[in-house]
């Protein structure tokens, strides 16, 4: 078993590849990857690990989950991507206070002076962990069970006193799918990082990262069974887990912890299946 915590801004460079993690390209060009997004503070890099298309269509799915709702959260905590700038600290943000008799009213305090807060899915168990559901090829998408919000900034508590309130209310649009697809393509970069390349066809994952897989809920999720711990010395955990069947067959899971210094969920993925 092996476990890596991610602490910036020492980044940690594998062994290069030679070859596309996603369609196995060999020819032409081969980009590093980034496991944890950059825009998420990741420092592990992949070197010559994706080709052009692949980059690009995975910095896509990435982009709609940094700059959407987790743009507030990693913006508070200093995260800069490749192309990101930092919000000034006198920029205005809208907060909506909720009042003791139920009515709202919008204030706009400078974003120094503002709560942040972030919202992370809390899936449901993958099927490949699931003995009374196992995986079944036509269930596709993802359950979200429920939501956790961390809160980052001042206190909520101080601030809704200030305003009078007893309350907020926060409201995010979230791209959930692309959200998903980010963990694949972390946790699918860490197997290869640690282990080495593997034949594509053992991934899972590799089919929902390009958009041609769709049975998510399978070999993504969360678990309550020994979760991964909160970490305040580390922005991210992560750790890999060889799993062996009754059947003989193995495969390997990544657990996935961001904002480890927060009570954030534990994600599980199904990195590689080997009969």
């Amino acid at each position: 078993m092996d476990s890596t915590r991610l602490r910036a801004p020492v980044t940690h460079r594998f062994k290069p590849v030679g070859a596309c993690i996603y369609c196995g390209a060999t020819q032409g060009r081969l980009t590093e990857e980034h496991i944890v997004p950059k825009g998420l503070g990741g420092t592990l890099v992949l070197p010559d690990s994706s080709c052009d298309p692949c980059a690009k269509l995975t910095s896509q799915f990435e982009m709609r989950v940094l700059r959407g709702f987790l743009d507030r959260g990693r913006q508070s905590l200093g995260i800069k991507g490749r192309k990101s700038h930092r919000r000034p600290a006198t920029e205005s943000i809208k907060q909506t206070f909720i009042r003791a008799d139920n009515s709202l009213v919008e204030r706009d305090p400078p974003w120094d002076q503002s709560i942040k807060v972030m919202h992370l899915p809390v899936l449901t168990l993958p099927g490949f962990l699931n003995p009374k559901l196992p995986p079944d090829p036509s269930a596709e998408g993802i359950e979200v069970s429920a939501m956790d919000t961390l809160t980052m900034g001042l206190g909520e508590g101080e601030t809704v006193r200030e305003h009078a309130s007893v309350g907020m209310q926060f409201q995010d649009r979230m791209d959930i799918w692309s959200f998903v697809r980010m963990l694949a393509k972390i946790a699918h970069g860490y197997q290869v990082a640690v282990h080495g390349a593997f034949p594509i066809e053992q991934s899972p994952l590799v089919p929902i990262i390009l958009g041609k897989r769709w049975d998510a809920r399978n070999w993504i999720g969360c678990t309550e069974q020994d979760p991964l711990p909160s970490d305040r010395q580390c922005l991210h955990l992560l750790q890999d887990v060889p799993l062996t069947a009754d059947d003989g067959s193995s495969a390997t899971m990544v657990r996935i912890k961001l904002f480890a210094n927060a009570p954030s969920p534990s994600y599980v993925l199904a990195t590689k299946i080997a009969r």
